[in-house]
């Protein structure tokens, strides 16, 4: 034992250390120890992806796939550019009594608050006459109320959702009768907070309603009416917006209750929204700027290796890390197609999580074939690609009412684009075309992407809002 090489013992020991460390990081992750780690790598995985890029022997099939794509790109910008604007107009209250006495600030769902599902971060496109208490709507549906405004940036603030355990709203109903006419009466009521789940709900949300005026009523339409004592001011703003429709269901253990049905999705296809205040010098209806497409917003990247070796993965490594700017959830595209988002973000370099890699999780909005505004579909959730075809398999539940276009009963036509509320992913990114179930519950739903996109070698990945970088190119 004596006559062993010193250099080569202290050699395995450094080894047996790193591979105790490996080990233990691999059931127990150390953020700090996993940086410092990946530091050490960071020379050789360099030296690893400039020296074997995509594979030189592809490189006319990637320059082929990113021509037509980029071919393509233009007409896409132009379609989703009138589709964002159909949207936002579509946010605005439709009734012109919805209208009058109201100064219309537009904003955006970015996120849920954190560790608060019935709070959301909305930017607005002004801040000037924002409140707390203010009434928040999305064309003539009703959504909460301001909680406040951020205290870190100014075109923020934070938005208190009627499905909060804790929030009132004062209503009244208008009675029908069986056959669904009205009976010229109304009843006061107090909504707010969500409905216990009831036997057949698959996904779905209802709101509760509280302290009916009148026992036994289970049919009309509900509006705001703020009771008396309310602040006036506030009370007139948000005064005869939608809540939902009256509807019996049936309990587990056989009772009959009543809640209310709503035309939104509360728990993810909050998009465009209107903060509503009272009247005076300021503009009216102001929007937020499109800038999906600026090419300030956008960093550019190449694909290098592939990032995981998993069968069940697509994902690519990019050239491009935590130093220049990405950022983990972050939108990666190229033209106007989304290529998946940034998964885990190292210093020099990042991950690329495409949209057939299970688990990717994205907040969509359809083009429905006829009809006239785009609609909210909430949260998509990648199941992977189908192996037959290629095509990609979401998992979505539908919590809104469609109307089939009558060539395939119980579905659809549309094309789906990235919508708001996910934060690190601006909107009006293409994502592919597909038949929407009809039906409200849970589905599998199929779409198809252009197969270009699978052979691209070069990426853009998405900055954000608040970037003031120069330009680094268009996606």
């Amino acid at each position: 034992m004596a006559n062993l090489n010193p250099v080569l013992t202290r050699r395995r020991t450094v080894h047996l250390v790193l591979l105790v460390l490996c080990a233990g990081l691999s059931v127990h992750s150390v953020p700090a120890i996993e940086r410092i780690v990946g530091a050490l790598f960071v020379p050789t995985r360099v030296l690893a992806e400039f020296a074997a890029p995509l594979g030189w022997l592809r490189l006319g099939e990637v320059a082929a796939a990113e021509e037509r794509i980029d071919h393509a790109a233009r007409l896409l910008r132009e379609e989703a550019g009138q589709l964002l604007a159909d949207e936002q107009a579509a946010a605005l209250p439709t009734l012109s009594e919805l209208r009058i006495g109201r100064r219309l600030i537009h904003g955006e769902v970015m996120r849920r608050s954190r560790g608060n599902p019935d709070r959301v971060e909305v930017r607005v496109a002004s801040s000037a006459g924002i409140v707390a208490g203010l009434p928040v709507v999305t064309g003539d549906w009703y959504l909460g109320r301001v909680a406040r405004l951020d205290t870190d940036r100014r075109d923020v603030v934070h938005v208190d959702l009627l499905t909060g355990s804790d929030f009132l709203v004062g209503a009244e109903v208008s009675r029908v009768d069986w056959n669904g006419e009205p009976l010229g009466s109304v009843v006061g009521l107090v909504v707010g907070g969500l409905f216990t789940k009831s036997l057949g709900d698959r996904g779905q949300l209802h709101l509760a309603l509280h302290n009916p005026t009148l026992r036994g009523v289970n049919k009309g339409e509900v509006f705001v009416a703020e009771p008396d004592g309310f602040d006036s001011q506030l009370a007139a703003l948000s005064h005869g917006f939608r809540l939902g429709t009256l509807e019996s269901v049936v309990m587990p253990r056989g009772s009959t209750q009543v809640r209310i049905r709503s035309q939104l999705d509360f728990k993810s296809g909050l998009f465009q929204v209107i903060v509503l205040a009272p009247e005076g010098e300021l503009p009216d209806a102001e929007r937020l700027e499109l800038d999906t497409f600026t090419a300030s917003r956008w960093l550019p990247a190449r694909a290098l290796t592939r990032g995981d070796v998993t069968p069940t993965r697509e994902g690519r490594r990019l050239s491009k890390g935590e130093l220049d700017g990405v950022r983990s959830g972050s939108a990666v595209a190229f033209g106007a197609h989304l290529m998946g988002r940034v998964g885990e973000a190292g210093w020099v370099s990042s991950d690329l999580l495409g949209l057939g890699d299970p688990g990717l999780r994205l907040a969509v909005l359809a083009k429905i074939e006829g009809e006239p505004s785009p609609r909210p579909l909430g949260e998509l959730i990648s199941l992977g690609r189908r192996r037959s075809d290629g095509l990609l398999r979401f998992s979505w539940t539908c919590r809104i009412d469609i109307e089939a276009d009558g060539s395939n009963a119980g579905l659809a036509a549309a094309d789906l684009y990235t919508g708001s509320g996910e934060n690190g992913v601006p909107r009006g990114l293409f994502i592919g075309t597909t038949r929407l179930p009809t039906e409200r519950g849970e589905h599998v739903i199929l779409v198809e992407q252009d197969n270009a996109v699978g052979e691209l070698g070069h990426f853009f990945v998405w900055r954000g809002h608040e970037s003031s970088a120069p330009a680094g190119g268009t996606p």
